[in-house]
């Protein structure tokens, strides 16, 4: 099924899901270029992000307060909007958590297979596995799954945003601050975000069958509305920080990994669980993301080579144009 830019409208269970537009009428049922694809689907993320980029150029408008409002309003109430709503079963949402374990996982050994192998030194591999392990499957993932894929990629994106997002709170930590024992201040940290939360919230409902009131639901689904929007202009201003580049050969080793081996990895593992059509496709693109914003935080607070950290957010973002694109097209044309 030819991937396609879909116009999304409020859902409800047992609603229709928001009507499809094509990338154009005469490809219906054939191969989609790459140049649509890139058009339709990947340009639109970049134009968005872009205008956070522009404001942050002429105004010098401080990302923290934008970035927090998203993290704690509107990503908890498109998180708790989406799985209260999902038709996905049970067994799937927790077989996609299971996935991005098994996928951090795997990244992890063949990261550090490649660290050692380029001899890296002990803080240089922390950011090295910081930069090709975190993927940014929140500001970027989200809308490139809503666009390419819909209502329906979103929901299974979601899932694995939430599964992630908690490997990246824990994990990210560990892995930045090395022999330091900061697993349990972590841990505490992410308890204190509330898209856990709202996430176990949807799904309770969701099995619950609970028929929330318009008071509640309405604002609920409007808030969750605006959150793919912030986090697209969220990224933009957090791209238009100034940066430098450094360790060429090993900032090309890392955005390798994170956008190219990963979704390899992600498409072999999905074989593995039995995940077919849609909730594959979205899984192999989201393990394709670049570099998460969030491992700049972490690599700062733990001072892991946070100028080369920053290098591979901004180089892996830049090149996921072309690798997103050819990803989109590969699983068009062979899933």
């Amino acid at each position: 099924m030819p991937l396609g830019f879909y116009l999304q409208t409020p859902t409800h269970r047992g609603d229709e899901r928001g009507s499809r537009v094509h990338l154009a009428p005469e490809y219906s049922g054939y191969d989609v270029p790459m140049l649509e694809i890139f058009i339709d689907v990947v340009l639109p993320v970049f134009l968005m992000a872009g205008a956070g980029a522009a404001v942050r150029a002429f105004r010098k408008i401080s990302v923290e307060p934008i970035s927090y409002v998203t993290l704690y309003i509107f990503s908890p109430c498109l998180a708790f909007h989406s799985l209260a709503n999902t038709t996905l079963p049970g067994e799937e949402l927790v077989k996609i958590g299971l996935f991005a374990v098994v996928l951090a996982m795997a990244t992890y050994i063949l990261s550090k297979v490649a660290a050692r192998g380029m001899k890296l030194d002990r803080e240089t591999t922390s950011a090295f596995l910081l930069t090709s392990l975190f993927m940014n499957s929140g500001n970027y993932g989200l809308p490139v799954a809503l666009f390419a894929f819909g209502q329906e990629g979103l929901d299974r994106a979601l899932v694995f945003f939430v599964a992630q997002f908690a490997l990246a709170g824990t994990l990210a930590v560990f892995i930045a601050s090395s022999s330091q024992h900061s697993l349990k201040g972590s841990l505490i940290s992410v308890m204190r975000v509330p898209l856990i939360y709202a996430s176990v919230a949807g799904v309770g409902v969701n099995v619950l069958a609970i028929d929330l009131p318009l008071l509640v639901g309405g604002p609920i689904r409007i808030l969750g509305n605006a959150a793919v929007p912030s986090m697209l202009i969220v990224l933009g201003l957090q791209l238009a920080e100034p940066f430098a580049l450094g360790r060429p050969i090993v900032l090309v080793a890392t955005c390798f990994i994170r956008l190219v081996v990963a979704g390899g990895i992600a498409y072999a593992v999905t074989l593995v669980f039995g995940f077919g059509d849609v909730t594959q496709k979205v899984l192999i693109v989201i393990a394709s993301m670049p570099t998460a914003v969030l491992t700049i935080i972490v690599a700062t607070e733990f001072r892991v080579r946070p100028n080369f950290v920053t290098s591979a957010v901004v180089v892996s973002t830049l090149a996921s144009l072309f690798t997103l694109t050819m990803i989109l097209s590969l699983i068009d044309r062979f899933l």
